[in-house]
């Protein structure tokens, strides 16, 4: 169980870096704060951009659309905590999904998520999780809207949809707080629960036979105990790394190190570990703008550390050393 001081300091802890964001670009617009005050109250966490890409299926095209945009309204509508949030504070997001096959209603699709972060008193973003699905496959109408109903199952399209909402606000919360997003990787694990006995493909580990793939295993591996150092990775990499880069680079850059190395302690701890690709996907080119910019002694520990946790990526990571 999450303590209430911990979930506190996650929503202390966002609301200052959006704050320091609204402070570099709206200082100047008193109306727009006073507006955004006066909203408050009504905004919902996800600020989530959809993009459906359909080239690979022949006929009729009018559909996605619709589709795309009742996903967008559906994300960005549905209310994923019981916190409060600014529209600053907002979650920045991104599913991109390509349809391979549709027969009548039915969609057989591949989806990509991403979730950026803010970086404190900057206006970087930090993409702090890519995570890939092939087994997006749902029946939709056309202009059939889409209804968010807590602990039933309705359709695989929705529940696939909660299963990330809950997920994204989770990846989040874990760069403020190492334990922030343990109670929205529940609320995930019970869509699995609730989507497992629809024989859909990309739920059960049982019915896969890629298990680390599926939702189930990302869950699980989300909450299982010899993959806590993620957790604390991710915070180090964002709280102490990347809001402390605009003030003083070399002790952002240290704290990335010390990311890296809990990295490393999740790869030795979880062979084939899907958090480990989840974060290298969204990290490998960050990590090199990052360090092009460190001194030969950082780049060396860079990468070094690089070297035992993603040694067949280091072709893109010795583009540090081209930067003198």
């Amino acid at each position: 169980m999450t303590c209430f001081c911990s979930k506190k300091c996650v929503i202390l802890c966002r609301r200052l870096v959006a704050q320091s964001i609204t402070i570099i670009i709206m200082k100047y617009i008193l109306f727009s704060c006073l507006f955004a005050l006066c909203f408050y109250a009504a905004a919902q966490e996800l600020n989530c951009t959809v993009n459906i890409n359909a080239t690979q299926v022949a006929g009729d095209k009018l559909v996605f659309p619709t589709l795309q945009d009742a996903i967008r309204r559906y994300m960005n509508s549905t209310k994923w905590t019981n916190d409060v949030f600014s529209s600053e504070e907002k979650i920045e997001c991104f599913i991109d999904i390509s349809v391979q096959n549709r027969v009548q209603d039915r969609m057989t699709c591949m989806a990509n998520i991403r979730v950026l972060r803010p970086g404190y008193n900057s206006t970087y973003k930090s993409v702090i999780a890519n995570i890939s699905d092939k087994s997006v496959n749902f029946n939709y109408v056309p202009n059939q809207e889409l209804y968010f109903t807590d602990g039933t199952y309705n359709d695989n399209l929705t529940a696939i949809l909660n299963f990330y909402g809950f997920i994204i606000v989770g990846l989040d919360y874990d760069t403020f707080s190492p334990t922030g997003g343990q109670p929205y990787y529940q609320k995930a694990q019970e869509w699995v629960n609730l989507a497992s006995g629809s024989n859909e493909a990309g739920w059960a580990v049982a019915n896969s036979s890629n298990p680390t793939q599926t939702r189930e295993g990302l869950t699980r591996e989300l909450q299982n105990g010899s993959a806590s150092a993620f957790h604390t990775a991710m915070y180090k990499f964002h709280r102490n790394g990347i809001d402390k880069m605009e003030a003083d680079p070399t002790k952002g850059r240290k704290a990335v190190i010390e990311a890296l190395k809990d990295m490393e302690t999740v790869n030795r701890n979880v062979p084939l570990s899907r958090l480990l690709r989840v974060f290298l996907d969204a990290k490998a080119n960050e990590l090199v703008a990052i360090f092009g910019k460190a001194f030969p002694t950082e780049k060396q520990a860079f990468l070094e550390q690089m070297q035992k946790i993603d040694p067949t990526g280091m072709a893109t990571y010795n583009q540090v050393l081209e930067n003198k």
